[in-house]
């Protein structure tokens, strides 16, 4: 017996000498806990990596590992990456320095503006009452960034916004969908650089995720109106284990409108003949998309990764229109009937591949390559009294794209260059017209961009990039070679105030359709054709932006600036005596400029429980061009609101002054948004009561005017079934096993051009 209690004791003895803990707690150097920051613990002959976890709010860690000894890294945006060399048992406190290119708090702990991006630690009782992630950043007042959570948009100085998760560049119904307490932190730009600069993007929200283990989830959503035909709908499933990841994912967008009032006054001018209508219609439409999309992530360790991901998008839409127009051609009058069918349909397929590898020295190299085929078909038929006039055109193609970019890290500067190529092929058969075309794009961009630091309170961060654009029919080749170049330098003036320069100047290329010279006959007045001759044009823009912030969450965010389009490609109207018909093409005028001044002011957990936004934006346009030029004047402003208590929102945002906009000779004017919405979460489902329009019966409405001198025109037509709309939407999410961690991905390449003049 004492044999096999001594046996016993030298087993317990030796698992407690093989299973021990390397515990600590991470600060900064003002001895402040650095909360959620990761720590991971790697061998020292081959620097592999055993096993990570992350600190929690009080800056404390632990990792199980065996006897030895190891060399453990901890790293934080913001702060230089910590590496020591230990053994088991506990370290203490390990300090963890300001990086050489600071960040400075601006707002207590919560929000860090480095050179390139903001960093926002959410507050605990914003997480707890947003529920989803697209309430929490509508909750930030970030610069620039506005955030409708009823239309579930997210747009940045009014520009497109590119949303990731960890880095990956997912669809909006994703983002929207993510369970807020599975956020880490939000890194948010306003003004992405070179790299993103030739997509057209304004800025780019990443969220960043808490670390997970192996395990799953499955989120489903749904939103659905009580008074017309309006569904959205959501469904992912993911699973990890060990270095795998499995996720399926599927979108659902669906609308049935009948009532669509659309009202037309046109004129067209010329002196061989003069036409004017008056048009009333109601254009009922409906749609439906499905996105399908499988993706398998392989984390082979902390510095490599694979993603491979398959994605199936269909689309459709048939619009049935019924009205009356009354007509003066040549000085006859004539009182017709309309009526307007059109059917739509889209598959596009797509294949998407990435690879990222980081290597010793702050160096890392990314590839990604996607594949799309694509199928489409377009009907139209229009018939007047007077004649039918009908277009049918099918069409298939592929785009072949890819980019690799490489990075390094130095001790104050970092440096970013990349290659980005795509091939594109487009054949349409316009059967009514017995035409076919087929066209093919070539597009490369080769870009690099550096930033830095200079002292202590001034960072910068320069880029430029050389696109080269080919385009041919087959008989007709156009090529263009253009630069694409960024600037920003920033200056962090203390802890409330910073002041950042910015300029941009970036070409805009013609699409397939609008160098396509099919023409095609709209009816008896007017036809359309695209432009073989058609040149890119530049837009340069520069801005000077204040920020403040205080601690008891008051702010500012102020922008004053200049933006020009050179040569800019605007619709225009000239009369063709050949065919007697009015031809609408594009063409490049001579200029188009802006001066704005727009500001973001409000304040953030007043009496802890209450957000405000005003946003207020002046613009003055000018579009000049042969034979035309025009000015105009906007004001606009918008007012967002927040009430938060543990688990309950209730948000409003109101347009108070609409939105004009001058560009060519249109000059159009945006919705008048009203929402107001109650969200209040239960665990793990989350319910939200969303009211469109609640003060607007006629729905979202839109307007705009021609100030051609040979097509002036009113145009307005309103969604009437957006008018006093209650929508209903439910997002439940389950968790099983334990919970997993997500890997980064950081391109997303691709973009078929179907070339269709429709």
């Amino acid at each position: 017996m004492k044999r096999i209690l001594f046996t016993l004791a030298l087993a317990l003895m030796g698992l407690s000498l093989s299973a021990q803990n390397i515990t600590g707690r991470l600060a900064d150097d003002s001895g402040q806990p650095v909360a959620f920051a990761n720590v991971v613990l790697k061998t020292i002959t081959t620097d592999s990596l055993i096993r990570g976890t992350t600190t929690g709010e009080d800056g404390a860690f632990s990792i199980e590992c065996s006897d030895g000894t190891y060399n453990l890294v901890a790293s934080y945006v913001g702060y230089e990456k910590l590496s020591v060399r230990c053994q088991t048992g506990d370290l203490g406190t390990l300090t963890m320095s300001a990086k050489q290119i600071e960040a400075v708090t601006v707002t207590a702990s919560r929000t860090t503006e480095e050179v390139d991006r903001f960093v926002v630690l959410p507050k605990q009782e914003e997480v707890e009452a947003a529920g989803r992630t697209l309430v929490l950043l509508d909750m930030l007042g970030l610069p620039g960034l506005k955030v409708d959570v009823a239309l579930q948009s997210i747009t940045v100085d009014g520009g497109m916004v590119i949303l990731q998760i960890n880095g990956k560049e997912v669809p909006v119904a994703r983002l929207a969908n993510l369970r807020a307490d599975q956020v880490k932190r939000v890194e948010y730009s306003n003004n992405p650089g070179t790299r993103y600069l030739d997509r057209g993007a304004s800025g780019i929200i990443n969220i960043i995720l808490k670390e997970r283990e192996d395990g799953g989830s499955i989120v489903a959503q749904g939103n659905t109106a009580f008074s017309t035909g309006f569904a959205d709908g959501y469904l992912l499933g993911s699973y990890h284990k060990g270095k795998s990841e499995f996720a399926l994912e599927y979108t659902l967008g669906y609308r049935n409108y009948d009532n669509v009032p659309y009202e037309l006054e046109d004129s067209y001018l010329d002196a061989t003949r003069t036409v004017t209508r008056s048009q009333r219609t109601n254009m009922p439409f409906w749609y439906i998309t499905h996105t399908l999309n499988a993706e398998y992530t392989y984390q082979h360790d902390d510095s490599t990764m694979f993603v491979a991901s398959v994605q199936d998008d269909f689309f459709s839409k048939t619009l049935d229109a019924n009205g009356t127009m009354t007509e003066t051609d040549r000085g006859t009058t004539t009182n017709q009937t309309m009526q307007q069918h059109s059917y739509q349909k889209d598959n596009l397929p797509k294949l998407d591949l990435f690879y990222i590898h980081s290597m010793p020295h702050g160096q890392k190299v990314e590839l990604n390559v996607v594949g799309e085929y694509a199928t489409d078909r377009y009907d139209n038929t229009l018939t007047y009294t007077s004649g039918t006039y009908a277009t049918t055109v099918l069409g298939h193609g592929y785009a072949l794209s890819g980019e690799g970019v490489y990075s390094k890290q130095f001790a104050k500067v970092e440096l970013r260059t990349g290659l980005q190529y795509q091939h594109n092929f487009a054949e349409n058969e316009y059967t009514l017209y017995g035409t076919t075309t087929s066209m093919t794009k070539d597009n490369a961009y080769l870009y690099a961009e550096v930033q830095g630091a200079i002292g202590s309170k001034v960072s910068y961060s320069v880029g430029t990039g050389v696109k080269l654009f080919n385009v041919t029919d087959g008989v007709n080749s156009q090529l263009y070679l253009r630069n694409l170049s960024t600037a920003r330098l920033q200056w962090r003036i203390d802890q409330q105030w910073s002041l950042t320069a910015s300029s941009q100047f970036t070409p805009t290329l013609p699409s397939l359709s609008a160098l396509s010279p099919v023409f095609q006959q709209t009816d008896d007045v007017e036809g359309q054709q695209g432009n073989p001759n058609l040149k890119p044009s530049e837009y340069w823009v520069n801005r000077l932006r204040l920020r403040w912030s205080h601690s008891e969450g008051w702010y500012i965010n102020a922008s004053v600036g200049y933006g020009r389009w050179f040569h800019p490609m605007v619709q225009t109207y000239t009369y063709d005596p050949s065919r007697d018909l009015f031809i609408r093409t594009l063409q490049n005028a001579d200029r188009w400029q802006v001066l704005f001044a727009n500001a973001k002011m409000g304040v953030q957990g007043l009496w802890q429980c209450l957000n405000l936004t005003l946003f207020w934006d002046y613009g003055h346009y000018t579009t000049e061009g042969e034979n035309f030029s025009h000015t105009r004047n906007n004001f606009t402003a918008t007012l967002n609101a927040q009430y938060y208590w543990k688990s309950l929102v209730v948000g409003a945002s109101f347009t108070l002054l609409p939105e004009w906009q001058l560009y060519g000779e249109d000059y159009s004017m945006s919705e008048m948004a009203q929402s107001l919405y109650v969200q209040y979460r239960w665990e793990s489902l989350t319910a939200i009561l969303m009211w469109h329009c609640p003060f607007n019966p006629d729905g979202y409405r839109y307007e705009s005017l021609g100030l051609s001198t040979v097509h002036p025109y009113r145009h307005t037509n309103w969604t009437a079934n957006n008018g006093n709309m209650l929508v209903l939407g439910l997002t439940w999410q389950m968790d099983f096993g334990k919970q997993y961690r997500k890997g980064e991905k950081t391109l997303q390449n691709g973009g078929y051009d179907n070339g269709m003049v429709r």
